[in-house]
Order: C-alpha cells, then structure tokens, then sequence
C-alpha cells in the first residue's frame, strides 16, 4: 500500500540529506584548498542580517562568528562597521550608531569640557570589544566619530571626529582624547609608535605622538592644499619601509580636475634624499587607494585603477609597474579594499568584488529576496554583491579564491591578525 504521507517524507528526508551532504562537502573543500595559509583571522562588517554587524572568520574561510547583534527592524536599527584588530588580535575597536542620542559635550576655545547638552540628531560612536564579542564598551560619547585604529602598543587608538573637523588620539588608559591636527590628510604611526607620519596639504610630515616637534619631510608645489590647476603636485599616500628607515610617496599632478600623472618617490625618514622612481601617465580619471612596501623593500605594492583596476607592484630595482590581478576575473569592485602580506611575506591576501558570469540571474533572484524580507519580515537587505577573499603570490602567481564572503562586506584598516 502507497501512503502519500510517507512518500512525502521520503523526499523531505532526502533533499535534507543532500543538503547536508552539501554542506559536508563545502566544508572539507575549504580546508583541502586552504590548509597552506598561515593561520589568522579576518574582522569585517556584514549586513547580510539586515543591517551592519560585526563578524569575524578564519583566514582560511572557516569559522564564521557573528559579534554585534543589534535589532534590524524599521522602527529601531543600529549600524556596526569600521573594524579593526588590536596589535595583539585581544580587542577590536569599531563604529556604531547604537546610542541613537548625541550626548554632546560643549567645548570651550581651549577644547576643554564646560557643559553638556544632547539632542536627537544622532551619533556615531567609537566602541571597543573583546575579539570575541563580549564587553563592547563605547569610548566616545557625541559627535560623529570614524575610521578608528590602534597604535602600535595598542595602548592608543586615533580617530577622526567632527567636533570640529579633527584627527584625535585617545589614551585607552584614562580615557582622555587630545586633538593631533585640525583638518583631513592620512596619518601612520611608525613601527615604534613613537612618532606619526601624515600627508597634511599635500605633504609629508613627521611628529611626536602629541602632534609636537614636527618635521616636514616634503615640499611639494601644493603646499596650500587646494586643488586648482595642472601644475599641482600633491601627496595622496605614503607608506614606511618594514625597516622604519624610508617613506614612499606618490602623488598626483592634475589636468584641470582630473587626476593624470602619478609619481612615486622614496625619500629617508629625517628628510634627505628625495628620489623621483617612477612617472604614469593616465589616459583616464587615475584612482589610487591603498599603497605598501613588500616585506622585503624592494617593491611596492597598491590597489588602484590606473585605467585599468588591480593590485598594482612597482619594482623599486628595474622600476617596472605591473597589474598583478590583471585578466584574472572579471572584477565588480577590487581597488577600494586593503590588502595585506601572509607572516611569511610571500602571498597577499586581498578582497575583491567578481562579477558572476549569470550576473543578471544572481540580481534578479536578489531583488526577490528584498522585497520578501521587506514585505514579509520588515527588514532590510545589503546590495548585492559578490565578494571574496583572496590570495596570490607576491608576484601575482598562484592566484585562487580562498572563499565566498557574507553580503555587504566591508573592512577596516587592521583588517587581518595573524596568530
């Protein structure tokens, strides 16, 4: 005798043991593929839940955690991102909206606290958290507060701030926040943490940790920061030598509003030797993002779009440029994401957006799962994206995905410890 009953759980059965088996096999994929990297986790922000948490995952794509959980629902939404690893890999310092109030603090000429006010426009704030969730604390109080990371002690951390517009550091010891410089530009602690380097106006400045005593390295023709003609020569990024002695630069001469010749420079640290090493030209709008030294200083490495997007490797001895992830993938976004070197300072590990070839298919089954989650569940969904982890020799060889990341991935600057 047929039941239908059963028949039907036959096949319920069935299709669980195929996905099971699904997951079995993905499972041991990974680490047969992956278990030649170095052992390390990876921070990143995700609103695959509906709104931005905060996770962490094994370099090698296992181990998945989810660390924040704030509610993703119209009415009461929280926003986790900017992580990054302490020097240790023990905390993580991030950005979130979770106060909802702005607490604000009323500042005299001097920038010391005489009252407090609050209102509803909202905050952003500094928050810091042990590596495995627990103890998330905040640090700042009102205003919009971004882009925190540790010194290297990680006794420190800096930030920027709009109570005005201003680069801050904070003891995280006391609590107490000093004010380093007033403005934009990119700042970075050298390997001792003893001193900061930072490209305010278009150059290149060395400083004790209290913003004191410093020295201009560079002299660039836009010293004035605006960027207003042709002739402008302007220092966009720098990076210090893994032996602390040298700087590379590279800067930009303009075509009107267009960015179109980038120069790469090395000069020492007290300021001598300033060395033109390599000259592009651009046919288009150049973009450069993230710029390093290879452990061994004898390259430098950057993610950029110079009219082509990639991870880009300058060869400081014959002073050759070349695409390392060139005709690889067909890449959706790769160039605005940091990239870093395995312990061992022979492969790069880097994120990268690639473009399915049923690209069209994966979008329409997207906005399906939107407006389901919107009508049904009152929550949100991440665009759509495609993103991964990824791995490559220092020379672009040996390239390979390492795994799918969760939608909406984002990183902060410290973005990988290694254990």
């Amino acid at each position: 005798m047929n039941y239908p009953g059963l028949n039907k759980l036959k096949i319920l059965t069935s299709l669980i043991a195929l996905f099971l088996l699904f997951q079995l096999y993905q499972f041991i994929r990974i680490r047969i593929t992956n278990m030649d990297l170095p052992k390390g986790r990876i921070v990143f922000s995700s609103g695959a839940d509906g709104d931005n948490e905060i996770y962490t995952m094994n370099v090698n794509g296992t181990g998945l955690r989810q660390l924040t959980r704030n509610s993703a629902t119209r009415t009461n939404t929280a926003t986790d991102y900017q992580p990054s690893f302490s020097p240790d890999g023990e905390k993580i310092v991030f950005v979130s909206d979770r106060q909802g109030e702005n607490k604000e603090l009323i500042y005299d000429y001097q920038d010391r606290v005489i009252g407090a006010g609050s209102s509803k426009t909202g905050s952003l704030d500094i928050y810091i958290m042990n590596s495995d969730g627990s103890n998330q604390v905040p640090l700042t109080y009102h205003g919009l507060n971004l882009n925190p990371f540790f010194s290297p002690d990680g006794e420190k951390i800096i930030f920027r701030s709009n109570r005005p517009l201003s680069l801050r550091i904070m003891d995280l010891n006391t609590l107490r926040e000093g004010i380093l410089k007033y403005g934009g530009g990119e700042t970075k602690f050298t390997q001792d943490g003893k001193k900061l380097l930072d490209n305010f106006k278009g150059n290149i400045s060395l400083a004790d940790i209290s913003g004191s005593n410093m020295l201009r390295l560079t002299n660039f023709s836009n010293a004035s920061g605006g960027i207003n003609n042709k002739k402008d020569n302007i220092g966009i990024d720098f990076t210090l030598s893994p032996d602390g002695k040298k700087v590379a630069i590279v800067t930009i001469e303009m075509a009107g509003w267009r960015p179109q010749i980038f120069k790469f420079y090395t000069i020492n640290l007290d300021g001598s030797e300033l060395e033109n090493i390599y000259n592009l030209k651009t046919k288009g709008n150049g973009i450069l993002w993230n710029f390093k030294y290879s452990p061994d200083r004898e390259r430098i490495i950057c993610n950029a779009d110079f009219d082509e997007q990639g991870l880009y490797l300058l060869n400081l001895g014959d002073k050759g440029l070349i695409n390392l992830t060139g005709r690889k993938e067909t890449w959706d976004a790769l160039t605005n994401f940091p990239f870093v070197f395995t312990p061992e300072s022979k492969r790069i590990i880097f994120i990268a957006g690639i473009s399915p070839k049923n690209y069209n298919l994966a979008l329409f089954i997207h906005k399906i799962k939107v407006w389901t989650r919107h009508l049904l569940l009152w929550r949100g969904t991440p665009p759509y994206d495609n993103k991964y982890l990824c791995v490559m020799d220092m020379d672009g060889r040996n390239y390979r995905r390492i795994c799918k990341l969760p939608a909406g991935t984002k990183v902060g600057r410290d973005f990988v410890h290694w254990e």
